[in-house]
Order: C-alpha cells, then sequence, then structure tokens
C-alpha cells in the first residue's frame, strides 16, 4: 500500500525533527565544553575537534530546518514566509556546509616517544598558505585538554609528517617541531603525563626527518626567565617611543616600575606572565611604527588582527606582543605583551 504525500511529508518532518535536536544537542555539548573549561577543554572524537563537529552540527540543523519547512503545511497567507524560511535556512546550510569541508581535512597524530604514547595527539588542519594545529592531551573518549599551538609554513604538517621529536626531562615533555621542512626546530613544553599505562610499539617519527635533541637544546621556561625578557621588551619599546611616554593622566612611565602580572596559562597547566600599558607620545603612530620595528628586530613574526598590529613566537620567553593606535578614540596608544606557559610556579 502506497503512503500518501501527506503521510510522507509528516515522516521527513519528524526525521527532520529528529536530526536537528541531535545536532542542536552536540552543538550545546560542545560548547558547555568550552566554556565551563575557560577554553582549556574541547570535545575530540578521533580527528574531529571542536571546529570540525560544531560546523558539521550547523549544517545538519539547517538542512534539517529546510526540509522541515517544506514538509509543514499551513496557511496560504504563510507561504511567503515559508519561503522566505527556507530560502534563508538553505544559505546557512550552504555556508555551513562551505566550513564543514574546510575543516573536515584534518589529520591526527599521536605524540610518540621512543615508540610510546606519551598521552597527546596534535590534530592539524591545512590552510592556504600554511597549516595550524592543537596539541591535546587525551583526557577521555570524548574531552581533551587544549595543551598548545603549532603552525607550519607552505601548507607543510609537520606532525602528521613525521617532522618532530618528543623527550621527556623530569615533569616536562619537550617537544620540538620543524614549521618548515628542514629548517628551524620550535619548541614546545608540556606536562608529562604521569600515572598512564602507555601504548608502546608504535611508530616514531622519521629519526632523519625530525629535529634531534641535542645538548644546546634549550631548557623548559622558568618564570624569572620570562618576567626579565617581558622587563627587557617593555624598555625597549618605551624607549623607542617619539619622545617620553605618558600616560593617560600625563605622568611620565618608568619601565623599572612596570610589574608583570601572573595568571594561569590560557590553555594548559602553568603559569604565563602579562603586562598591558596605554601611554601616549609626542607622535603616537610614529611611535607605532618605531616599537613595531624593534619588535621585529627582535626576531618576532609579524600579524594583523583587524586594526591590531601582532608579533608573536613559538619558541621564545614571549609569546606575543601587540600594539593598537587608538589615538582617535582615548589618545593612547595600547601595549599587550604576554609571556609564553611555564610549567614552574
Amino acid at each position: 500500500m502506497m503512503q500518501s504525500p501527506d503521510g510522507t511529508r509528516r515522516r521527513l518532518v519528524r526525521i527532520a525533527g529528529g536530526g536537528f535536536a541531535c545536532a542542536t544537542a552536540i552543538a550545546v555539548f560542545t560548547i558547555i565544553v568550552d566554556r565551563a573549561s575557560g577554553g582549556t577543554a574541547s570535545v575530540l572524537l578521533g580527528p574531529l575537534d571542536e571546529q570540525t563537529i560544531l560546523s558539521g552540527a550547523m549544517l545538519v540543523a539547517f538542512v534539517a530546518i529546510v526540509v522541515g519547512l517544506w514538509g509543514v503545511g499551513g496557511p496560504r497567507r504563510m507561504l511567503p514566509f515559508t519561503i522566505v524560511g527556507i530560502l534563508a535556512a538553505t544559505v546557512a546550510a550552504l555556508t555551513a556546509g562551505f566550513f564543514s569541508l574546510v575543516s573536515v581535512d584534518v589529520s591526527l597524530t599521536t605524540v610518540v616517544e621512543d615508540g610510546c604514547d606519551t598521552g597527546y595527539v596534535v590534530v592539524e588542519r591545512q590552510l592556504l598558505l600554511g597549516s595550524s594545529g592543537t596539541i591535546y592531551r587525551k583526557d577521555g573518549p570524548l574531552v581533551s585538554t587544549i595543551a598548545g599551538r603549532v603552525s607550519g609554513n607552505n601548507a607543510h604538517q609537520p606532525f602528521a609528517a613525521g617532522d618532530y621529536t618528543a623527550t621527556r626531562n623530569g615533569s616536562a615533555l619537550l617537544v620540538q617541531y620543524r614549521p618548515n621542512p628542514g629548517g628551524t626546530a620550535v619548541q614546545l613544553s608540556v606536562p608529562a603525563v604521569a600515572d598512564r599505562d602507555s601504548a608502546c610499539g608504535l611508530t616514531d617519527p622519521d629519526p632523519g626527518g625530525g629535529p634531534q635533541p641535542s645538548a644546546s637544546t634549550a631548557p623548559p621556561l622558568t618564570p624569572s626567565a620570562m618576567d626579565d625578557e617581558i622587563r627587557r621588551l617593555v624598555d625597549a619599546s618605551l624607549s623607542a617611543s617619539t619622545g617620553a611616554a605618558v600616560d593617560a593622566g600625563g605622568a611620565p612611565i618608568d619601565p623599572s616600575t612596570v610589574t608583570p602580572v601572573r595568571a594561569p596559562c590560557s590553555h594548559g597547566s602553568g603559569v604565563q606572565l602579562q603586562v598591558d600599558l596605554a601611554f601616549r607620545t609626542d607622535d603616537n603612530a610614529a611611535s607605532v611604527a618605531r616599537i613595531l620595528e624593534v619588535w621585529d628586530d627582535a626576531g618576532y613574526s609579524a600579524d594583523r588582527s583587524m586594526q591590531e598590529d601582532i608579533r608573536y613566537s613559538a619558541s621564545k620567553a614571549v609569546a606575543r606582543m601587540s600594539i593598537r593606535d587608538k589615538t582617535s578614540i582615548d589618545g593612547l596608544v595600547h601595549v599587550t605583551i604576554v609571556s609564553a606557559c611555564s610549567l614552574e610556579n
């Protein structure tokens, strides 16, 4: 017996409603994990990280809305609103589909030391001119802790390519990788996972390709070293300003009185230091340019976000510096300097 058109539509609406409910529940759970942990934890299901899961859930939800609106009957006067809703949901579904297509092309690499699982994995995804990745500590089947960020140039995915090494150093796990194939190695320090039954017999990174630890490998950063580097950069930055740097009240800023604030690391365990400055000079625009030159000369990589200039490093004591000229708003130059993460308190 053939099912009536109305029966078929009702069935589609029920299926769409179930799909929408499941997708919404997955998205809400993923967001709750992120918000409840302050951004330090993330849902990780195999190679599917938070970005992939959210974009996929959004795609399913918007497709369900399209199917549901098409299947639900209503008065003729509601037809224009139904059509507008279907078109809007279709555009949203296409957008979510694009982000899903971009985010789903990821690689998952277990970080291995001497053939044994260290308890960390790296999820990398290729970008237009490079790659980005996140190091996760595996805490369970669904939720993992974000331990750090990695990157590669020219679409190079160093962990997927085996271009890394991992070495236990006391309570720390030192991970070295090359953003550029055959280039200079970058070192990260994450807490070693203790009391773990590690799976062994795994394939080590290519010993000829990965950076090899040596006696010259830099030790883990200490709060003292980070404090010294922040103070040096504060002094060099203010000294490079055009004329004397003064605060909002007009009082000269003495670099020796600037004290970094200690705070928990934004990702993973440990502490990091931060300094926030707001000042004006004789020529704010010229001061910004000269300060950026100082940061460039110190060997930091350049980036820009909106109207904020950024300098960053994955291997230095200072991880990120930003400067923004808000002369048209409050007459001040705003500078933030953030150290790397140290496992020592």
